[in-house]
């Protein structure tokens, strides 16, 4: 039990790692508001891709859909602004905690909600780690005297919630993967290949079978040991550098961008970085 109470108490835990993973998370954001904004009569106008059926399902549950269930064509720009400018209030208003990373959050999540049919896995794995980012602080005093125990009890939190979140996703992925035959026979990623909706370069760019095969393999092995062997100092680099590789593929030869950028974002919290004041 002191152990527990020393790690969430005493100091702040990856606190460099934070730093960069708010700039990026940050960045990913403001692209994906552009990028509503690019193309906001799809996801907002009159003729929007999402069909809306506004009911309410509780006083609470209803603050998540608010731009869903409002009909005003304009209410989107709202949100959208909304993110954008927290976003900005959030990284050079660093003594004000939690309140701009929450609205964030909020604005993200009505968003999601009101374009619900585009979403992918890495959407909805933002969600999670904009909710876990606001528990991470933005500053860090290093003299004892100065800290707040709750302060850091939260960012810990925080930080490990990410790690574990992270951990999850690798593992039961593999798991499902392990109930799919495509999978155990080999064939997997030849077929993501053939699949040209998604695809940006209408076909597979790998037409070798049996590198096909390996890659298959390797990308189920690697997701389903990534949470144990990701804590062996003497591989951890070489570990994440795969799963960059792995992430980019999945983000710019089969199409899902979001989540192979979101994915990478994530492995700052797994990277070794040399003890230094935030």
């Amino acid at each position: 039990m002191k152990k527990i109470t020393a790690y969430f108490f005493n100091e702040y835990k990856f606190s460099w790692q934070a730093v960069y993973f708010k700039m990026a998370m940050y960045l990913f954001v403001a692209f994906k508001a552009i990028y509503w904004l690019s193309y906001y009569s799809l996801f907002f106008g009159e003729h929007a891709i999402a069909f809306n059926k506004i009911k309410s399902i509780g006083v609470i549950k209803d603050l998540a859909f608010l731009l869903y269930n409002n009909s005003a064509i304009n209410f989107g720009y709202v949100f959208i602004f909304g993110t954008l400018l927290f976003l900005g209030l959030s990284y050079f208003l660093k003594k004000v905690p939690f309140v701009f990373e929450f609205l964030i959050w909020f604005c993200v999540i009505n968003i999601h909600n009101k374009i619900y049919p585009t979403l992918t896995g890495g959407d909805l794995l933002l969600n999670q780690l904009l909710f876990f980012n606001c528990f991470l602080a933005k500053s860090y005093k290093q003299q004892s005297t100065d800290q707040n125990p709750l302060s850091i009890c939260f960012h810990n939190f925080g930080a490990l919630a990410i790690i574990i979140q992270v951990c999850l996703v690798y593992f039961i992925a593999a798991v499902a993967k392990l109930y799919s035959n495509d999978w155990l026979t080999g064939s997997a990623i030849a077929h993501l290949g053939e699949i040209e909706h998604f695809n940006l370069f209408s076909g597979a760019i790998i037409k070798n079978e049996s590198l096909n095969c390996c890659l298959n393999y390797i990308v189920l092995f690697y997701q389903l040991f990534f949470p144990f062997l990701i804590w062996l100092n003497k591989i951890k680099k070489q570990l994440l550098f795969i799963g960059v590789i792995m992430h980019v593929y999945i983000a710019f030869v089969t199409g899902l961008v979001g989540f192979g950028l979101i994915m990478i974002i994530t492995y700052v919290f797994f990277w070794p970085f040399k003890k230094q004041n935030a």
